[in-house]
């Protein structure tokens, strides 16, 4: 039988057809998955202000769902720091003076973790939506501002105001308070806080500390989603530009 064999000119034409090939589709295909990372870290942050709400009241105690942040000498046990800006680890507290204290992680609850290409950027208070969530920012400053801003209230007001609540811990190395790290459910349902509450999830890339949005400096168009904890029931709901 006669076999039919491929010319050098025709690989070379073929090699250089599947390479135009990649350059059209994996840019596609890159955000496409990061956009559904947005997607999955939201609906993954859902989930756990749900089940804290759940176990807030199950327990008819207060629960915190902690949603670690800010530079890496605040979050010092490994796993902490592996679920920065979008993981989150539930524990019980004894709520007062606007922030709770410690008294124990919740049973089978440990530190879960994101999908990179997605991150928790911001807290709003529903006073800041119109003004910026409306808007379609992310962000109060230019790209590369240091992460702990980006999450971090900087509002200055009476305590009970500030977004996410301090947490003060007890781990082997000492006692830590962590500001605004966490979002505290009451055993009626609803939140520890006097607005509802927007917890804002947007594709960035991580670098040398620092947070970059795809679109730059503001004038992009950045994909996000934020969500609505009310702070009456605990219902938590997408928001969308």
């Amino acid at each position: 039988m006669r076999h039919n064999k491929f010319t050098l000119v025709e690989l070379l034409v073929v090699i250089c057809i599947a390479s135009l090939l990649m350059g059209v589709v994996l840019p596609a295909f890159n955000r496409m998955v990061t956009g559904s990372a947005v997607d999955r870290l939201a609906s993954n942050l859902k989930l756990r202000l749900e089940r804290a709400q759940s176990q807030a009241a199950s327990s008819r105690r207060h629960v915190a769902l902690i949603l670690p942040h800010g530079n890496t000498t605040t979050w010092t046990d490994s796993q902490e720091q592996a679920a920065r800006l979008g993981g989150s680890r539930m524990c019980y507290v004894d709520y007062s003076n606007y922030q709770g204290a410690f008294e124990g992680w919740v049973t089978d609850d440990e530190w879960s973790t994101l999908d990179r290409g997605a991150f928790l950027v911001r807290a709003y208070k529903e006073s800041e939506v119109s003004s910026s969530l409306a808007a379609g920012s992310v962000q109060n400053a230019s790209s590369g501002t240091g992460m702990d801003s980006l999450i971090r209230n900087t509002i200055s007001e009476n305590a009970d105001a500030k977004p996410l609540k301090d947490i003060s811990i007890s781990t082997s190395g000492g006692n830590r308070t962590l500001s605004n790290s966490s979002i505290i459910f009451s055993p009626k349902g609803g939140i520890r806080s006097t607005e509802n509450v927007y917890l804002v999830v947007a594709e960035a890339v991580l670098n040398n500390g620092a947070l970059f949005y795809p679109g730059g400096n503001g004038s992009g168009s950045y994909n996000w989603v934020a969500l609505k904890i009310n702070r009456l029931t605990g219902k938590v709901e997408y928001y969308r530009p």
